[in-house]
């Protein structure tokens, strides 16, 4: 997969995708030429026209059409780029037909409601990444889980649980809250606010253990496994508090750039596990239309969506982006909170049945050539016949 998204007969593409994301955001956060209406249509007409190159890329014609043929020459030439601007044409092409007719078919008080629609998708796919996130420690712990074994519920393990994770979080502070300087040399109010963070970390934590001792202190379960799994929930969902933490207006006055290439690095990688997800469903199912440059297309498609929901919300509320994404990771920790209980309760109990069942090989028999030529099969056609003629 990463060598499918870093391959040059794509690059151009991937250009598109962070050129064109960052002026339609822009556009629409100003304003300008009325794109604060047009900018969700645009967007969502380039997510459906790379959901069409998905589908098209993997038959002759559309390899022809979309993929930059590069030789083994690399991209620093002229070639590439002439052939690359070439094969942007009928993405541009098929953009422009769907923002005509979506503007022919519909009014302005339903073209607004596309950036109503784009704001909303990225409330779901935030609950959806603290869903997705959630189930993948459900799949590590029905891998890790053993036999039976008492977890640690109740007592002084929630405090001690809590400790940790305000000493992992300390230097994330340091670093992220205070620059990496000395809290002294910070104001008072900065020092309040980042304080008032550990605190909540280490009251989430205790909170969390008593929220769902009942579900890991079920009898035949592995609770040690059910133990890790809930810390690591636990500390995922902290991490998206910190990201939403120093992303709010009492923490940042303006968008950082660090912050901005932080973000951009998280949805890339949101959107590259989204399409390795989708690439081996397809493959075990042998669908070409995800698999090689169609994984891509559909990677960027999804990547125009996800620009297009953070543009409209922040364009919408008038706000920021950074204000923006830090509704996101709260929404993200707070729907990895609520379905902690059931998420624990989802991993089950360890499968100790297969360890202790004899496993039957009455239907294992095979037919295995001896030294002498004869086969394993007539000496037990022999055996079977001197076993009668006893009996008898």
């Amino acid at each position: 997969m990463l060598r499918a998204f870093s391959s040059p007969s794509t690059l151009p593409h991937l250009l598109a995708l962070v050129t064109c994301s960052g002026f339609l955001y822009l556009a629409m956060k100003a304003d300008i030429f009325g794109l604060e209406i047009q900018g969700g249509v645009l967007f969502l007409s380039l997510s459906i026209s790379y959901f069409f190159a998905a589908l098209v890329a993997p038959s002759k014609i559309g390899e022809w059409i979309f993929k930059v043929n590069h030789d083994g020459e690399g991209i620093l030439n002229r070639n590439y780029w002439t052939g690359s601007f070439f094969r942007l044409i009928p993405i541009v092409t098929f953009t422009g037909a769907i923002w005509s007719l979506s503007n022919f078919a519909l009014g302005d008080e339903y073209l607004n409601k596309v950036s109503i629609f784009l704001a909303a998708l990225f409330i779901a796919m935030s609950v959806f990444q603290g869903i997705s996130l959630t189930y993948g420690w459900i799949v590590y712990a029905r891998r890790v889980q053993k036999s039976p074994r008492k977890g640690r519920v109740g007592g002084v393990f929630p405090i001690i649980r809590s400790v940790v994770a305000v000493l992992v979080f300390i230097p994330l502070v340091w670093w992220f809250g205070y620059g990496t300087e000395h809290p002294s040399d910070a104001k008072f109010s900065a020092n309040i606010v980042w304080l008032l963070f550990l605190l909540i970390v280490a009251l989430l934590g205790i909170s969390l253990d008593r929220f769902t001792s009942k579900a890991r202190g079920r009898e035949g379960t592995d609770g040690v496994a059910l133990d890790r799994v809930f810390v690591l929930i636990y500390i995922t969902a902290c991490w998206h508090i910190l990201s939403a933490w120093r992303r709010s207006p009492f923490t940042v006055e303006q968008s950082s750039g660090g912050m901005l290439i932080e973000e951009g690095v998280l949805m890339s990688i949101s959107i590259l596990l989204a399409v390795w997800s989708m690439s081996q469903k397809g493959k075990k199912k042998g669908l070409r239309i995800f698999q090689g440059q169609s994984a891509i297309f559909w990677g960027i498609g999804f990547g125009f969506m996800y620009a297009g929901s953070i543009s409209s919300l922040t364009a919408l509320s008038e706000g920021s982006l950074l204000t923006t994404t830090a509704i996101g990771h709260t929404i993200t920790a707070a729907v990895m909170i609520a379905i902690l209980p059931v998420a624990i309760r989802l991993i089950g109990k360890p499968n100790t049945e297969e360890e202790n069942q004899i496993p039957d090989t009455s239907d294992t028999l095979r037919v295995v050539p001896l030294q002498d030529g004869t086969d394993l099969s007539d000496k037990q056609t022999e055996y079977e016949e001197d076993m009668v003629e006893l009996l008898d």
